[in-house]
């Protein structure tokens, strides 16, 4: 009986093994395929001399350079402010199309990450106005909810150019590594708003997009310089120095999956 069973056992097992290979050699057709993987895409992104990050102005506690009679060190609270200009940067976008109204709009939620090459520097170079950190590399992390028409707005489009526009807000971080020595609560990480807007345009098989993307914080008034003592003009009158930190870049972006 048991010799019986296990015959019949596999004789159902083959069965079931050809039956499985037949299914699977069928070709699945376009309507079951998984509609989650056709909303992802991903581009690679470069930018050459064009990308700038200035940090807001922030004031901390330090050593003004100056000495009380003792000959011990004052401190004050010192304004600090660095940017950095990137020779290049690189980056991946991996983007999610959140709703495609048909084959040629879609609102995606974007994520541009990229990597800068470039040295920090102080704003004033002089450190008369505004003291400022030392580093190399930046870093930049947005979130970006986009509105994209045309070409690179879905898997379907067929138009040949596209436009896309957008707004959210990003991570950055200039001097990744420190050079000057100093504290790095002095250059910390900065999260601002920031707007998008790009143009796209088939180049080759692929998409092309030209975009571009400015971030911008809110002004910040300093009245004392980078010694601690009150802003002076040429004329030796007190003034108010305003600014405010931003990021300017003008990258192209090559979608990689489409």
């Amino acid at each position: 009986m048991s010799r019986k069973i296990i015959i019949l056992s596999l004789i159902l097992i083959q069965g079931m093994l050809s039956f499985a290979q037949e299914e699977g050699d069928e070709p699945i057709p376009v309507s079951k395929k998984n509609t989650n993987s056709q909303k992802f895409l991903i581009a690679f992104s470069t930018s050459t001399y064009t990308d700038i990050l200035i940090s807001p102005i922030k004031f901390h506690n330090t050593a003004t350079g100056k000495t009380d009679v003792q000959g011990n060190p004052i401190f004050g609270e010192i304004p600090f402010q660095s940017m950095q200009y990137n020779i290049i940067s690189l980056g991946l976008e991996p983007r999610y199309n959140l709703k495609e109204f048909d084959d040629n709009t879609a609102l995606t939620l974007a994520s541009p990450v990229s990597f800068g090459i470039g040295v920090t520097t102080p704003v004033d170079p002089d450190k008369l106005e505004v003291n400022g950190s030392s580093g190399f590399g930046s870093i930049q992390i947005p979130i970006i909810l986009k509105l994209f028409l045309g070409n690179g707005s879905t898997y379907n489009t067929e138009k040949d150019f596209g436009f896309n526009i957008g707004g959210g807000l990003e991570l950055n971080k200039i001097g990744l590594i420190n050079l000057s020595g100093e504290s790095d609560k002095f250059n910390k990480a900065f999260v601002m708003p920031c707007v998008t807007a790009g143009i796209l345009f088939m180049r080759g098989d692929s998409p092309l997009e030209v975009n571009f993307k400015y971030g911008f914080g809110s002004m910040t008034t300093q009245d004392i310089n980078s010694q601690g003592d009150p802003l002076l003009d040429n004329n030796g009158l007190p003034y108010r120095r305003t600014a405010r930190g931003q990021t300017l870049k003008l990258s192209f972006t090559y979608l990689m999956n489409y």
